[in-house]
């Protein structure tokens, strides 16, 4: 088997995986929702193993569960009335569990760290399953990619962007979800064997926060906000592991000499991005997912000519991208031709990425071709799969 084979039959298989809805015994059931209640199955025997195996009380145990999930739905309700919509954010939730359960636990005065441990890495299996909803449905979706993931129109009546409806993007939730997992296992492990109360909780922090700075730059959603060029995961990220050094450092939590490189590492990774994104400033807006679905909807209207049928319509994005679309005869083919130019100077190398963009979006079967025209206009031909 091939390379591509091997792509194909991944692609395949996640086509066929995905879907907003299950069907069990003549029920429906929001594949979102499904996925979230075996993550909280799976938190809850997770972190009472955990506790029993320390020979602590599950009782209190329950106690904290039950302030976590109502941490969880308060957090959900606020937010929905400030904000008029539904909107689960991760690291709202953990930083919110754990403030609730510290809180619990020291008015109860029981051992804060040892209950943690179970509670956060009980956290992080409820994530891992909810990352497969995620999936299932649409939401948190990566970036246009050749390996990946196409939603369908019945996605996209449940919230999906119908610009990206048949578009394949990189599955980001699946592999965010795969690598939680090996962590949660790692840090449940640490916990069985350490008799260190709150290792499990540093180690699942820190490599979360880690991969999640990571992911983001994967991530093709654009209902989040952003700082200076970083979203709240990744500022979130930064700050925890930050908090998790500093905590280490005074002797609250044990010590790991590794979590303070890695946060380390991580500032300086961010610093180089950044200086990269600064240097490539005007490609890094085109490409940023805010863009890729201006994009998308600039090429259906470009597509689809509102005004008069056979017209051509010059579609514009907010990033100044002009791009307007026709079909001509390059000898004995048809080939669709875009025409992309600028309110600003267009580069070979931009306007190459523009193309690749556009074939990932719309022709990731066709040929695509490059062709400068006069004053920064170029032009796209898309020449049909043999």
């Amino acid at each position: 088997m091939t390379t591509s084979d091997g792509v194909n039959a991944v692609n395949y298989l996640l086509d066929r995986l995905v879907r907003p809805e299950i069907r069990i015994r003549r029920r429906t059931f929001s594949a979102f929702h499904l996925c979230g209640y075996v993550g909280l199955v799976l938190a809850v025997t997770l972190a009472m193993v955990l506790v029993a195996h320390r020979g602590l009380s599950p009782w209190v145990m329950i106690v904290v569960v039950l302030g976590a999930v109502g941490s969880f739905f308060g957090l959900a309700m606020l937010t929905k009335i400030v904000t008029g919509k539904e909107d689960l954010v991760y690291y709202r939730h953990e930083i919110a569990v754990i403030v609730v359960a510290t809180a619990l636990l020291g008015l109860i005065r029981q051992p804060i760290l040892a209950y943690l441990d179970g509670t956060v890495l009980g956290v992080g299996a409820f994530l891992a399953c909810g990352r497969v909803g995620c999936l299932l449905v649409g939401c948190c979706h990566g970036k246009p990619h050749p390996l990946g993931v196409r939603y369908r129109a019945e996605h996209a009546v449940a919230g999906f962007p119908a610009c990206l409806v048949g578009v394949r993007l990189f599955p980001i939730q699946l592999v965010e979800s795969v690598y939680v997992f090996a962590i949660v296992a790692a840090g449940s492990v640490l916990a069985w064997t350490s008799d260190q109360p709150g290792r499990g909780l540093a180690a699942y922090v820190t490599t979360y926060a880690l991969g999640r700075a990571v992911f983001e730059l994967w991530r093709g959603d654009v209902e989040r906000p952003y700082v200076a060029g970083f979203s709240e995961a990744q500022w979130s990220s930064f700050l925890l592991l930050g908090v998790v050094t500093l905590a280490e450092r005074s002797g609250l939590i044990p010590e790991e000499e590794w979590h303070a490189g890695a946060f380390v590492g991580l500032i300086l990774a961010a610093v180089l991005v950044a200086v990269r994104r600064r240097r490539r400033r005007v490609e890094h807006a085109l490409l940023e997912p805010r863009h890729v679905i201006e994009m998308a909807e600039a090429l259906d209207r470009a597509a689809h000519p509102a005004v008069v049928p056979g017209s051509v319509e010059i579609a514009r994005t907010s990033q100044g991208i002009r791009v307007s679309t026709s079909t001509i005869e390059v000898g004995w083919q048809r080939v669709r031709q875009y025409t992309l130019s600028s309110d600003h100077e267009l580069t070979e190398g931009v306007a190459r990425r523009l193309a690749g963009l556009i074939a990932l979006l719309r022709h990731p079967l066709s040929t695509i071709e490059l062709v400068p025209g006069s004053r920064d206009v170029y032009h796209v031909l898309v020449r049909p799969p043999l």
